[in-house]
Order: structure tokens, then C-alpha cells, then sequence
């Protein structure tokens, strides 16, 4: 441990005078006289203060500061590549303007036909005969039965219009066009003896460019329904049919 200042002033305080009296004692003449020896009390109290006094502790070493090391050698980044020009996409070529179908054009309502008034049944006759003799009835005539269809299997006429060029031009709209192709079958159908009233039950049968026909069930103005054929066709000479047909077998 370190002496402090005031321990080592007071120590000197203390030694000082007591050296003072030992050199006063040194210059004096000896005195014969016996007494008392200072010179031997100052050494003795000396020593003792001096044992006393505490240890000085010796300063640390000293460390010295470490070597510094030299920061290596910095690398040069290595040489860089240049990006290479880039080629320019090609101009796109626009996409050729959509053109959209024509709107289908609905053909007019057809007018329906008057409910068909069956002719009345024939009354027979009543043949007179003179008093005397007995009177005779004729036998009454059988009544022809109603033929449920026309005669011939199938019926078409030209379409001076373009409705039928129309539904042929919208054949894509597949059973929408079945409708159309019933009215100008019905149409067809007055021109005869028996007319077509309606058709029911249609479902496209053939839809394309060049035709179409659809199937369903007729209802006549005289006879039972039957199954029927109405289509809209082109001849490829420029053409445009519209019609009706009946199947050999059903459907």
C-alpha cells in the first residue's frame, strides 16, 4: 500500500527535531557527568518510528501497450463486365378487330288460324213411297274418315324474302331458330287443304350454314297430330328454301 502525503509529513515533523537534538549533542564538549544517553534514546526512538511506519508498496509494472497490427492489404474488386445492350421486343402485332354476329332479327308473330269447325254430320234420307207401300229408308252414308296428313310426304316453296336467309346466317343460335322455322312452315301449310295449327315439341335436328331443320309434332287442322320435319335450306345456287316433311318411321 502506498504511504499518503500527511503519514509522511507527520513522520518528518516527528524526526526532524529529534535530529536537530542529536547534532546539537554531537557539537557539545562530552560531559564527564554521568546522565542519561540521547544520542542512544534518539536512535532507539527512531528505529521504532521507523519500524513503525508502514511498508510502502512497490508502483505495478507497467504493461506496455500491445504491437498494433497492420490492416492487410486491401483487394482491388475485380474488373466489372458490361451489361450488354439490350435488343428492343418486336412491335406486337395487334389482334384484327373482333366483328361481332348480327343480331338476329325475330321473325313476326304469325297470326293463329280460327279453331276448325267440323261440317256437320250428314242427316240420311228418307225415300216417300205411296201409302200402300212400306216406307224404306236409304241405308245412311258412311261418313269418309279424316286423313291425318296430306298426301304427299313433303312441301317446300322459294323464299323470295330473306327471312329464310336470315335463320341460315344465325345457325349457330341452334334450337332459337326452331320457332321461325315452324311459322313459315305453317305458312306454307295454309295453301293446302289441311293447315298446320302449331307445332309442338321442337328440338333442332340439323343446324348449320346450309340448313336447318328441326323435328316436333304437328297439330293439323283436321285429323290427329303426327309427327313432322319443318327446315330452312340453301340449294348452293343461291337459293333459299323453307318447308315441311314427314319421317317414313316416327322420328
Amino acid at each position: 500500500m502506498a504511504l499518503s502525503k500527511k503519514s509522511v509529513t507527520q513522520a518528518m515533523l516527528f524526526i526532524l527535531p529529534l535530529l536537530l537534538l542529536v547534532a546539537a549533542a554531537c557539537t557539545t564538549q562530552p560531559d564527564d557527568t554521568a546522565g542519561p544517553d540521547v544520542q542512544a534514546t534518539v536512535q532507539a526512538e527512531v528505529a521504532n518510528q521507523l519500524a513503525a511506519a508502514p511498508t510502502a508498496t512497490a508502483w505495478p509494472t507497467h504493461t506496455p501497450y500491445p504491437t498494433a497490427t497492420a490492416y492487410p492489404t486491401a483487394t482491388p474488386y475485380p474488373t466489372t463486365t458490361p451489361v450488354p445492350t439490350a435488343s428492343p421486343y418486336p412491335t406486337a402485332t395487334p389482334y384484327p378487330t373482333y366483328t361481332p354476329y348480327p343480331t338476329p332479327t325475330q321473325a313476326a308473330t304469325a297470326t293463329p288460324q280460327p279453331t276448325y269447325t267440323p261440317y256437320p254430320t250428314p242427316t240420311p234420307m228418307v225415300v216417300l213411297t205411296p201409302l200402300a207401300t212400306t216406307q224404306q229408308a236409304l241405308p245412311t252414308p258412311t261418313a269418309s274418315a279424316a286423313t291425318t296428313r296430306p298426301a304427299v310426304d313433303s312441301y317446300s316453296e322459294l323464299d323470295p324474302g330473306r327471312r329464310a336467309d336470315q335463320i341460315l346466317r344465325t345457325s349457330v343460335l341452334g334450337s332459337a331458330n326452331c320457332e321461325p322455322v315452324a311459322e313459315l312452315s305453317m305458312e306454307l301449310s295454309r295453301q293446302q287443304d289441311i293447315a298446320i295449327l302449331k307445332v309442338y315439341d321442337l328440338r333442332v335436328f340439323v343446324s348449320n350454314s346450309t340448313k336447318v331443320e328441326c323435328a316436333g309434332t304437328a297439330r293439323w287442322s283436321r285429323g290427329e297430330n303426327t309427327p313432322i320435319f319443318v327446315f330452312v335450306e340453301n340449294d348452293r345456287d343461291g337459293g333459299n328454301f323453307y318447308g315441311y316433311r314427314f319421317p317414313d318411321r316416327g322420328y
